[in-house]
């Protein structure tokens, strides 16, 4: 639910020796043994095969996980629960007879560096997550993973895989070399890559303003806000619309009001071909808006050197009535409410140059994915550890208020050696909650949609916000998926030519179109030409490599 880590840094090859014995409970590692053989009596995601170990073992884990985050401390103050020995550790020593170990535990940025030094130095963790699909594919091109395929055929529950391909198989592109599999995805909603759009409904009413539902109306709701006093203290002091430097990202909706896709991730279908969105000519538009916008003061004129946390800021003061992001952004504006009661948000369906519906580009989404190092003893365990691990959120005697959201901490499903999630689980929350609110059987709900809506009954207006039945983002969510969504044609790891130059091409796009949008750049012979230099630096030969690996 939070924002999916990304990190497209390169690796070093490695060699994979097999490591020691850890002399805990039993072997980590410690020899090259193949899969356990099918004996007959296991049978492909049922039974035993799916939930029970062959022996004790302890398995050293990597996982990207802040062990300071403030859930985490939480959980420690009120249960003495740690990630180390938590609800999740014991429930996988429980079911499988497995001890967890952690080799790597830290932070995103942290873990991506701790885990490329060691590769680079042969001493990877039994079993791990990997964030970065360059960094997947360098593991897969060395040899050092385990396959999983067959392992997750055989092991993997049908629950299991209801989850992980319920957005299509798609989901394993990344982990797939020469045809075989090598990783278990870690499965999110892909609907947490929506941008909506936020506005201050208390500022609309006072200014006698309707909602907006065209890229004018956008435009003209930031003109009265930048103008006409909407905080009522007599200053000039206040914005139209909330702008950082990451844009590209936290400013995608307003992009896709025109038909335009800036994301750096963003691969389109267009003539027969993959093409990337961020040069495409539907781009010029949007631009000229907010460079217009800037001229006219309605923007944040240091937006290039402020990130989201910074010039979230203005909104949090009060200062800045309207902004682009996803749903989990209700955790920021809670900070204004807590300041100013009467600050009324709402959320709308996406604007649009004609006042027709949006459409959405998304990606299938993943926290990463879970590999099994080469050599690494009973790797179907991690399978089974998937297996036990969506039983025990989503399965017949499933305890959500237990493992998902529990003892007034969020996110203790993310606490596990081990995660995925079911990716409709918040649109079916809002649907849910949706129809018990207009029946009058809230007391009915159960499993998710009951933890959310006793959050909400016990004042937790973040969820409300998120999840609501009105004026929310999985309001907007409901009305267009999956009919509005145009999945990202590429989903592979970074090409070899952009490994070598792609850090050059995405500097020049974000140098060119930052400048555009602050007015020292023509946008249509600005944009054209860095389209042009984009093409010469390896944007040409990239957009052949990626058309050449999907086979067009």
């Amino acid at each position: 639910m939070g924002k999916k880590t990304v990190g497209l840094l390169l690796a070093a090859m490695l060699a994979v020796t097999a490591c020691s014995n850890n002399g805990d409970g039993g072997s980590s590692n410690g020899s090259k043994e193949q899969p356990a053989a099918n004996t007959g009596s296991e049978k492909s995601g049922t039974g035993d095969a799916g939930t029970t170990a062959n022996e004790a073992v302890t398995y050293n884990f990597g996982r990207n996980m802040d062990p300071n985050n403030d859930n985490v401390a939480k959980l420690e103050k009120i249960t003495g629960e740690t990630l180390a020995n938590n609800r999740w550790i014991q429930l996988f020593k429980e079911k499988l007879n497995i001890d967890v170990k952690y080799k790597m535990l830290s932070d995103s940025t942290s873990y991506d560096q701790k885990l490329k030094l060691a590769m680079a130095s042969d001493d990877l963790p039994d079993m791990f997550q990997v964030t970065s699909t360059s960094d997947l594919k360098q593991l897969m091109e060395a040899g050092a993973l385990q396959e999983m395929g067959p392992l997750y055929d055989q092991y993997g529950s049908d629950l299991l895989k209801s989850i992980i391909e319920k957005e299509t198989k798609r989901v394993f592109e990344p982990a797939t070399q020469d045809g075989k599999i090598y990783a278990i995805p870690m499965k999110m909603p892909s609907t947490n890559g929506y941008n909506h759009l936020w506005i201050r409904e208390d500022w609309l009413t006072k200014l006698g303003l309707e909602r907006p539902k065209t890229m004018d109306d956008v435009h003209a709701i930031a003109k009265a806000f930048a103008a006409q006093d909407p905080d009522g203290n007599g200053k000039a002091d206040t914005l139209g619309l909330e702008i950082d430097s990451d844009f590209r990202y936290n400013l995608q909706g307003l992009f896709w009001g025109y038909g335009a896709y800036p994301n750096p991730s963003n691969w389109i279908e267009k003539d027969g071909k993959v093409v990337r969105g961020a040069v495409q000519p539907e781009m010029k538009e949007p631009l000229q808006l907010l460079q217009t916008m800037f001229k006219e003061g309605l923007l944040d004129k240091e937006f290039g050197s402020k990130d989201n946390n910074k010039a979230m800021e203005s909104v949090v003061a009060g200062k800045t009535g309207m902004f682009y992001g996803p749903h989990w952004m209700a955790f920021t504006i809670d900070k204004l409410r807590q300041n100013d009661p009467n600050a009324k948000w709402i959320v709308v369906p996406l604007p649009t140059k004609d006042g027709g519906p949006a459409t959405i580009p998304l990606t299938i989404s993943t926290d990463g994915y879970m590999v099994v190092k080469k050599g690494t003893k009973h790797p179907e365990n991690l399978v089974k550890m998937f297996n036990v691990y969506v039983d025990a959120l989503y399965g017949e005697s499933a305890e959500f208020e237990k493992y998902g959201f529990g003892d007034g901490v969020d996110n203790i499903w993310q606490m596990a050696p081990v995660y995925t999630l079911d990716p409709m689980m918040d649109l079916e929350v809002h649907k849910q909650m949706k129809q018990a609110i207009a029946d009058g059987t809230t007391d009915q709900l159960t499993g998710t949609a009951k933890s959310i809506y006793k959050n909400i009954k016990d004042g937790m207006w973040t969820m409300d916000m998120m999840f609501g039945p009105k004026d929310t983002p999985f309001a907007f969510v409901a009305a267009s998926y999956p009919d509005r969504i145009m999945w990202n044609a590429y989903m592979g790891a970074p090409t070899a030519t952009e490994v070598t130059r792609g850090s050059s091409m995405d500097e020049l796009i974000v140098t060119t179109l930052t400048s555009i949008i602050q007015g020292k750049t023509e946008v249509g012979a600005g944009f054209d030409k860095m389209v042009d230099e984009w093409n010469k630096l390896g944007g040409t030969k990239v957009t052949e490599e990626v058309n050449a690996a999907l086979g067009k």
